[in-house]
């Protein structure tokens, strides 16, 4: 641990793990306590190197915060939207895929940002992310018309103008 923001992230990450134990145990006893403190503490120890420290983490204020809370709700559309379209394709009797990949580039800088497009690209059925490096993305689908649509897809812009609000803030 370097740093105070270090310090920080640290037992900001260590309450969280054990206030979540405390919920899954639902006991108060010295001895699940004693576990509890021992099991976080050890796991937030062993994972630190993995813990977004305060300049990685996105700014969450007010403008950024409303523009998360409807990226998430945006991706969970998309999200039954792609089920439904793979249920489509899966059930007819001929297979309507023609499987591609696609390569492409982001305008997206910070890489948690980064990270966030490439899990939201794979979470969405029909759809994975295959590689990237820095900003350009290598996407596998199953339809043609999936994969061109990852290029242009709402999401990455929603990430896009919220790094732009970030910037300004």
């Amino acid at each position: 641990m370097g740093g105070k923001n270090d310090k920080k992230t640290f037992w900001f990450t260590f309450g969280l793990l054990l206030l979540f134990w405390m919920l899954i145990s639902w006991r108060l006893h010295w001895q699940h306590l004693l576990v509890g403190v021992l099991a976080s503490w050890g796991i937030t120890r062993i994972n630190q190197n993995l813990l977004l420290l305060p300049a990685e983490r996105p700014l969450l204020i007010r403008a950024t915060a409303g523009k998360w809370v409807i990226y998430f709700y945006l991706l969970v559309v998309a999200i039954f939207k792609a089920n439904w379209d793979v249920a489509k394709i899966v059930l007819k009797p001929k297979l309507e895929i023609s499987p591609s990949f696609i390569i492409y580039r982001t305008m997206l800088k910070k890489p948690l940002n980064q990270l966030i497009l490439g899990n939201s690209i794979t979470l969405t059925p029909g759809t994975l992310t295959v590689e990237t490096i820095g900003n350009v993305y290598v996407v596998h689908a199953l339809t043609r018309a999936a994969a061109e649509d990852c290029s242009e897809w709402e999401m990455m812009h929603r990430l896009t103008e919220i790094e732009e609000v970030e910037q300004r803030a």
